[in-house]
């Protein structure tokens, strides 16, 4: 399994070992691997689009990522798939911070007020730090406001039900 924080500053955990900065080969393999951890999938011209990269480096980043994640293992093995022209990361077997304070807000939102508590305290120990906040790039400055607001909204809306 691998664990994927992406509040704070991005890290990969698996089998005993901890991945961050510079062990995913470089700046584009990390945040190519945040944004499909984020985004989900995505195609080799998105993800081009959004690092400001050719396609033939994204794919080339694809490779190194693949190997620095899991070393030896062959493409079709990785946790990084390629289906149908797109990347994503296979869901049986990743876990991702961002997605399970989603899974929270949202439980916290369908519960009372008394009862969302603790989602919501779960959701705000989550996310204690920025989200990916060592990167600099549009795409994550856009993520952070959007989890920001996610977070405000529902910490709102759980008030505005007590009241």
């Amino acid at each position: 399994m691998f664990d994927i924080q992406l509040f704070g500053r991005l890290e990969v955990r698996t089998r005993g070992v901890v991945l961050t900065g510079t062990d995913f080969g470089g700046d584009h393999p990390r945040r190519i691997l945040a944004l499909l951890a984020l985004r989900g999938a995505m195609s080799t011209s998105e993800l081009a689009g959004l690092l400001g990269e050719k396609k033939k480096t994204v794919e080339s980043d694809m490779s190194l990522l693949r190997d620095r994640l899991e070393p030896g293992a062959t493409p079709g093995d990785s946790v990084v798939r390629r289906r149908a022209g797109r990347w994503s990361l296979d869901p049986e077997q990743v876990r991702v911070d961002a997605a399970r304070f989603d899974e929270l807000v949202a439980a916290a939102a369908a519960r009372p007020a008394d009862r969302a508590v603790k989602p919501l305290t779960a959701a705000a120990y989550l996310a204690s730090r920025p989200l990916l906040e060592d990167e600099d790039e549009p795409w994550a400055a856009a993520a952070r406001a959007e989890y920001r607001a996610k977070f405000t909204t529902a910490r709102l809306d759980d008030v505005t039900r007590v009241n």
